[in-house]
């Protein structure tokens, strides 16, 4: 990573407001403070950062103060405000900002070209698109690049058209962005096969053999490329990519051979791809566990029982996230009960809760339902809250009165992980007696357990939920309830009437951008009604962080560890990047405030994810209170990236983390990305649902020992 320079937030006193005509003056910093770490780094202060500091932090213009700033003498101050206009809610502030924006398109210095461009696609401002569209054949190749990954993240003719020129272009970044956006778009929108095809002729000029050699290679496609074509591919579910994911099946590249397996589990399958799957995985070659998992996901998905024997081998393997996944495809032939039932029951005594909770669903799945029903009542009082999670969502396979007074027991568990588990598998029940029993959460007290309610009543508007869903709405405080209130304006939507539409109107005035939103698109979807965006300043909550007095002045990124109870993992954490979000982990860090917590979710091959002290997935206690303001950035996210998780709202973050396992392009510029893994990678590919955070500090730089570098690759 190159040296840096970069706007960074800076002081405001508490009692300042962006929109007052009066300028914040300059506290006296820190002094520069040297603590261990890689990358050196130079922070930006003055009093024009102090004031895009607050302007950003209250995502407001400031009365037009931003406007000002963003025709600023210095480059620095007009980069910087090109970045806080890009992270002001649209439609709440319109064709105003995006006309600022597309001034600053024409900036002499290019680091402010730059930030505009990405200002402009991560707004989402439909005006936008024909603005970006317009410098799509710049000289420079870095601003084309740029302009096509914004413009990408528009899921429009104009702009598929466009970026599908773009993979022709004789830059390779270019092409790289223009791949990555086609992962972006919705794969059933007409013209999804011009694009499908459009990607597998990019990958023509290099073909995979027997005689392949390093010359073939130097006159073929640059590996950069063709992965990202291969995960493109596999993410739009193409069955054009059906010749490519075969050939990259057997490239001696980790990240082609990755995702051209990744690919062949998420077509249709025949005969020749289970062939092939079944011989890759019984090559003697080394591959990582992230390639068997998804190999034997594949061979689950198309169900084709000559690769029985293997799965049964498999299910023995030294993985846990490779056991888990063949019990869980070995459910998927229950002809053949005999043969995996065995295995799968041995799965039940795994050391793995991970393992045993796959073998859950798989009984589920396999056995007569009273049979099942047995076996899942009795691990429903394991000491085990990830035990007991895991029998409730396999409940979900068995619609029965039986069925449903047990998830009624485990929806009173005292772990928040199993209640809200079991009041989601309520609803995928039938039968009267169900809506009660969601009606018994939507009451309660935990937003968590409302939360999980008002998603199951979806599937079945009704009326009678209109009083509660509203109590829902007016009576949440604290985590989620703005993920609750936003959701109980879709359940009112499709509950229709003159009463919900009353209360989806008055919520389009609510204080919080995303409820708005989304009581505006409500409205003219359900209810053909236009109503105007208006723009909210957010109330101020103290001075936003900033270096020398929210976080000292590092010369270089600092480095923290995690102990797990797998092992260290150390990440180098970016607070020029993403000030606010390093500032909120190192506070909850230094407070403890991880200590003990584990980690609630693991989606093998993509996340793993942590910092709920509910367990359940809906805790986030961000070190002021309110949500974090989003960070988003060009930054690309690949393996060991740490991120913040978020609902629907850009502007939802809080106290929990995810760390990726492998590259995922689709997370650029749509979540905030704060710090990368150094060491421990082997520890995060071991990491299972119920692992635990031991402990967490900053590394002192006395004591002589810099962070280990990275392994080679991605």
């Amino acid at each position: 990573m190159a040296v840096r320079t970069i706007p960074i937030l800076a002081t405001l006193l508490a009692t300042v407001s962006a929109c007052s005509s009066s300028r914040p003056e300059p506290e006296p910093l820190l002094p520069v403070q040297t603590v261990l770490g890689g990358t050196p780094i130079t922070f930006q202060t003055g009093v024009e950062m102090f004031e895009l500091a607050a302007l950003e932090d209250r995502r407001t213009d400031g009365d037009g103060r931003l406007y000002e700033l963003a025709g600023h003498d210095d480059p620095a101050v007009r980069a910087r405000a090109a970045e806080v206009l890009g992270r002001l809610p649209y439609p709440d502030f319109g064709a105003i900002v995006t006309s600022r924006l597309a001034e600053l398109l024409e900036d002499p210095d290019r680091t402010v070209r730059l930030e505009a461009v990405f200002a402009l696609g991560a707004r989402n401002d439909p005006g936008a698109v024909s603005l970006l569209l317009a410098y799509r054949n710049e000289p420079e190749a870095e601003l084309r690049a740029a302009v096509i990954a914004a413009a990408s993240l528009y899921d429009v003719p104009s702009v598929r058209a466009e970026v599908v020129i773009a993979l022709r272009d004789s830059a390779l970044e270019v092409q790289c962005q223009a791949v990555e956006g086609t992962a972006r778009w919705n794969p059933t929108e007409p013209g999804a096969e011009a694009v499908d095809r459009a990607l597998v002729d990019a990958l023509s000029p290099h073909k995979i053999s027997e005689t392949f050699d390093s010359r073939e290679r130097a006159r073929g496609i640059e590996p950069e490329l063709s992965w990202r074509i291969l995960y493109s591919l596999a993410r739009r579910r193409s069955a054009l990519g059906r010749g490519a994911f075969l050939e990259y099946l057997g490239s001696d590249r980790e990240l082609e051979q990755l995702f051209a397996v990744r690919g062949l589990g998420r077509i249709a399958g025949d005969a020749e791809i289970v062939k092939a799957l079944i011989a890759f995985l019984r090559d003697d070659r080394a591959i990582d566990w992230r390639m068997r998992y998804e190999a034997v996901v594949a061979l689950g998905v198309h169900g084709d029982a000559a690769a029985i024997p293997l799965l049964l081998r498999l299910a023995k393997n030294a993985s846990v996230h490779v056991r888990a996944a063949s019990i869980g495809s070995l459910a998927s032939f229950p002809d053949e009960r005999t043969t995996v039932l065995p295995v799968v029951r041995q799965g039940l005594i795994d050391v793995s809760a991970s393992v045993r909770v796959a073998a859950f669903d798989a009984i589920a799945r396999l056995l007569e339902p009273e049979e099942a029903l047995k076996t899942l009542g009795r691990n429903a009082t394991s000491d085990d809250p990830v035990v007991r999670a895991g029998v409730a969502a396999a409940l979900e396979h068995l619609p029965s009165a039986r069925s449903l007074d047990l998830l009624a027991r485990l929806a009173e568990d005292p772990s928040l992980r199993v209640a809200t588990t079991a009041v989601s598998s309520i609803g995928a029940q039938e039968g009267d007696a169900v809506r009660p029993l969601l009606h018994r959460a939507l009451a309660h007290d935990d937003n968590g357990l409302r939360l999980a309610a008002v998603l199951a009543l979806r599937k079945r508007p009704d009326r009678a939920d209109l009083e509660l869903l509203e109590r829902a709405f007016t009576s949440s405080e604290g985590d989620v309830s703005n993920e609750i209130a936003f959701n109980v304006l879709q359940n009112l939507g499709e509950i229709g009437g003159e009463r919900a539409e009353a209360f989806v109107t008055k919520a389009s005035g609510d204080p919080r951008s995303h409820v708005r939103r989304v009581a505006r698109q409500v409205l003219e979807e359900k209810f053909g009604t236009a109503v105007a965006a208006r723009q909210v300043t957010l109330e101020a909550e103290g001075p936003p962080p900033f270096p020398g007095r929210g976080f000292p002045r590092w010369q270089v990124n600092p480095v923290v560890e995690l102990s797990t109870t797998r092992g260290a993992l150390v990440f180098e954490l970016f607070p020029t990047e993403a000030p606010q979000h390093v500032y909120n982990f190192l506070r909850l860090l230094e407070e403890g405030a991880y200590d003990g917590l584990d980690f609630h979710r693991v989606v093998p091959d993509f996340v793993i994810q942590g910092g709920d002290y509910r367990g359940d997935g809906n805790g986030g206690r961000p070190w002021r209170g309110s949500a974090l303001r989003h960070e988003w950035t060009p930054q690309d996210f690949v393996r060991g990236s740490l991120g913040m998780p978020r609902n629907e709202d850009p502007d939802s973050g809080g106290s929990q983390f995810f760390v990726t396992q492998r590259p995922t392009p689709h997370l650029t510029g749509r979540y905030t990305l704060f710090g990368q893994l150094r060491d421990g990678f082997e520890i995060l590919d071991r990491i299972e649902v119920g692992d635990r955070i031991l402990g967490a500090r900053i590394l002192d730089p006395r004591r002589g020992k810099g962070p280990p570098r990275p392994p080679g690759g991605p």
